[in-house]
């Protein structure tokens, strides 16, 4: 007989994987996480968040929590999860039935069979502490499962590593048993781990005792804990102790040693020689129970029904952990900073619908804006709720103050304004509810666009937000501009289909005219200023530094902007360069900050027209994109102070 209710389980797993993937193809809108649900993911956050106090970036309350409920049903039923939900798990077992047809399949030798084992413990260790100690997942650097599901087209994958993974996994199932699994999963390492729920408890315990007890022990002694017991359990003993609790047992007297339950194990294990099934690698597919033709030899606790067991904690405890996610939120990261401790008044602030903050990075982006603000002491983020508690001292800041620091002032042009187009354009004030981060702005954007008579808009901090609307009087009017913004749901482009999106702007007064600008006086208004700095600028005074001026066009080009920090990453490989910037001089211009001592402005010329723009990743990783700009960087050479005139006066 056949244990068709795991095979159901695993089809459906892939197959969701699948309907993931396929959607993300002919659905340019949806967007595909392939680490929504993934346990190990949330395990590694949850040692970010003990160690730093941060979830790890795009972790949430799911993964977590499905995280805390494998390691739960691995203490009390086993490794369910590896033998109904992995994904790799899945493929590799079927890679290894098509070795063993094949008869190219191998069992390790016993000489490398432990030694290999402990692979997965070194990449466990340090797959939390490059995790705990970056709030970054480092799996998905590796993971093959990550890094096939989306096609090595995403950047958090590193070729380097996910690549050799993927052949091990391919070419490992097919030639012996479940490699992957066996030799280099690290969650089937903290996995085992737990299968010595004493050992683990013990190590975790005299932790805590040690933390009580004054002692700043950091949390990598911890995970080294804990791997320890892991190596020492599976290499040491090749099986589990005091639990799970249900063990496939073998009646010796109802056995007719036919060797069936032997031949369905995934494993390998000799399930006819044993009396109960110990051992470390068996996951509780009970394959071996519905194999055996006698309905008394095998049992799990004398009960044949107990077969079933495994599926439904599976679904009982997946269930349990998505509900639970629901129920509560932690922070995405929870920061103090400057005098916190010593102020006697702490006054908070909280602003929901904060859609820019989505993940750690993002979070952290916020903290450093806001460190900078005297006054401003401490942020905890939610990022599953887009919402942020802002601490301050209410003696040295006001709450509106603290609001206004959230803001960022925008000037977003909606259609290029070409040369002679119109003489002048007419300016429109209005306050607008429910417009707040980057994302409404967009929304503000795309809405705005549909209007032929629009050609630009700037915000300001205010309750609502004052946003000035620049448009052709000739083409459109106020009273359009307002339906304009007050509609309700709008399909807007996402690669090459569309998505509907709800807004919820609301105007809050009738706004009222600001006369007329000119074009001129408007393209160098609705200009946005780019500068980056680099090479530890600031070390610089304005007598060392001289500025290569010359014509960008391509700066007043919205879609390019985002190509800026490229550009600046690339010229930062010469020592020579520090600063990267745009301004509007009559026209676009770019402006690089150099010193004339360790470079020449031929290498920075040279560095500006290269085919290829080298980017750095990280401090040591690059890589090479074409260069979006087209650029004749001649221009004119100044010094830093001359510059300086220049851009006081307004450039």
């Amino acid at each position: 007989m056949k244990n068709r209710i795991r095979v159901v389980f695993q089809v459906v797993s892939l197959g969701l994987i699948g309907y993931v993937a396929l959607r993300a193809l002919l659905d340019a809108g949806y967007r595909a996480d392939f680490e929504a649900y993934c346990p190990f993911g949330g395990i590694a956050s949850m040692a970010s968040k003990l160690s730093q106090g941060t979830m790890s970036c795009t972790m949430s309350e799911v993964q977590l929590l499905l995280g805390a409920g494998l390691l739960l049903g691995v203490i009390l039923v086993g490794k369910i999860f590896c033998s109904y939900v992995c994904p790799i798990g899945a493929v590799t077992e079927w890679l290894g039935t098509l070795g063993g047809r094949l008869r190219i399949r191998r069992e390790l030798p016993r000489v490398l069979d432990r030694p290999f084992r402990s692979l997965k413990y070194g990449i466990l260790f340090a797959a939390l502490y490059f995790t705990m100690t970056t709030s970054e997942l480092f799996c998905k650097e590796f993971d093959p499962y990550f890094a096939t599901a989306n096609l090595f087209h995403n950047s958090d994958v590193k070729l380097y590593f996910a690549i050799p993974a993927l052949v091990l996994t391919i070419l490992g199932g097919i030639l012996f048993r479940l490699f992957w699994c066996k030799y280099l999963c690290p969650l089937n390492a903290i996995s085992n781990i737990f299968l010595n729920a004493a050992g683990a408890g013990a190590v975790i315990g005299l932790f805590i005792i040690a933390r009580i007890a004054g002692l700043q022990i950091s949390y990598v002694y911890l995970i080294a804990g804990l791997v320890l017991v892991g190596l020492i359990t599976e290499l040491g003993f090749l099986r589990s102790f005091l639990n799970p609790f249900p063990r496939i047992t073998r009646s010796a007297g109802n056995c007719t040693a036919c060797g069936l339950c032997d031949k369905k194990c995934s494993h390998g294990i000799k399930v006819s020689e044993l009396e109960r099934v110990t051992h470390i690698d068996c996951t509780l597919c009970t394959d071996c129970v519905y194999a055996c033709p006698s309905k008394t030899a095998l049992t799990i606790h004398n009960s044949r029904n107990l077969k079933y067991l495994s599926p439904v904690v599976v679904l009982l405890l997946v269930s349990l952990s998505l509900a639970a996610s629901l129920k509560f939120e932690l922070t995405t990261i929870s920061e103090r900073w400057g005098n916190f401790t010593d102020l006697k008044s702490i006054a908070m602030y909280e602003q929901t619908g904060l859609k820019n903050i989505k993940c750690y990075s993002s979070s952290m982006s916020l903290k450093a804006k806001l460190a900078t603000i005297d006054g401003i002491c401490g942020l905890d983020t939610y990022a599953r709720s887009h919402t942020v508690k802002v601490y301050y001292n209410p003696a040295e800041i006001s709450e509106k103050k603290v609001k206004a620091s959230l803001f960022t002032s925008t000037k977003m042009e909606v259609r290029r304004l070409k040369a002679d187009e119109v003489g002048s354009l007419a300016m429109w004030e209005v306050g607008i509810g429910g417009l707040f981060d980057l994302v409404d702005i967009n929304n503000l954007f795309y809405t705005l666009r549909e209007d032929a008579g629009v050609y630009g808009f700037e915000t300001r901090f205010g309750e609502p937000v004052q946003t000035v609307i620049f448009y052709d009087p000739g083409v459109t009017n106020t009273d359009q501009i307002k339906r304009r913004i007050e509609i309700k749901t709008m399909s807007i482009p996402r690669g090459n289909a569309s998505v509907n999106i709800a807004f919820d702007f609301k105007l809050e007064d009738g706004g009222a005219t600001k006369g007329s600008i000119s074009a001129a006086a408007y393209r160098a208004r609705i200009f946005v200023n780019y500068d980056r700095l680099f090479n530890d600028y600031k070390d610089f005074k304005n007598e060392q530094l001289s500025v290569l001026v010359f014509p960008m066009p391509e700066a007043a080009l919205p879609a390019m902007r985002r190509s800026f920090g490229s550009l600046a990453s690339h010229l930062s490989a010469d020592p020579g360069i520090v600063r990267l910037s745009t301004r509007y001089m009559k026209a676009p211009m770019g402006l690089v900050f150099f010193d004339p001592e360790k470079t020449s402005v031929e290498k920075i010329r040279a560095a500006l027209v290269k085919p290829q723009l080298t980017v750095f990743l990280n401090d040591t990783d690059t890589r090479d994109i074409p260069n979006p700009f087209h650029l004749n960087p001649e221009g004119k050479i100044m010094t830093a102070a001359e510059w300086a005139g220049l851009d006081d006066d307004g450039g």
